[in-house]
């Protein structure tokens, strides 16, 4: 029970990625998947924490919660979500989502939940059937 309360959000995309082989689901469950796939990647999957410590040439290697978030620590909890707001600090948010095997699962996984909710976006209102 504790794996699949960990990597619930893989389950999730895995289902998402069948309603979209067969066809056979309505926009609802569509955007109620790829939301969850969303929320997973980007708050509770597992990965490291990437935060900039105080020697600025190291980054944390503690384990975090989701791409967003940062680790047990008071201040990388949030320096991480900060990366987002400052454009020249990009490049440091991206580099932690390619950092470990687990973070490479949590990114892709978020840009199929992201594509999915715009293809059902497009398929629901651009063309409807």
């Amino acid at each position: 029970m504790k794996m699949l309360r960990r990597y619930w959000g893989l389950v999730a995309l895995l289902l998402l990625v069948t309603l979209w082989w067969t066809g056979d689901a309505g926009p609802e469950l569509l955007y109620f998947f790829s939301g969850g796939v969303m929320i997973w990647s980007l708050l509770q999957a597992p990965a490291w924490c990437g935060a900039v410590t105080r020697r600025r040439a190291v980054t944390c290697r503690n384990n975090s919660y989701g791409l967003l978030l940062g680790c047990h620590l008071r201040e990388h909890r949030w320096q991480k979500f900060k990366l987002l707001f400052y454009s020249r600090r990009w490049a440091d948010f991206s580099r932690g989502t390619w950092a470990t095997p687990s973070a490479k699962l949590a990114t892709v996984s978020g840009l199929v939940g992201t594509v999915s909710a715009i293809a059902t976006g497009i398929k629901d209102f651009v063309l409807p059937s």
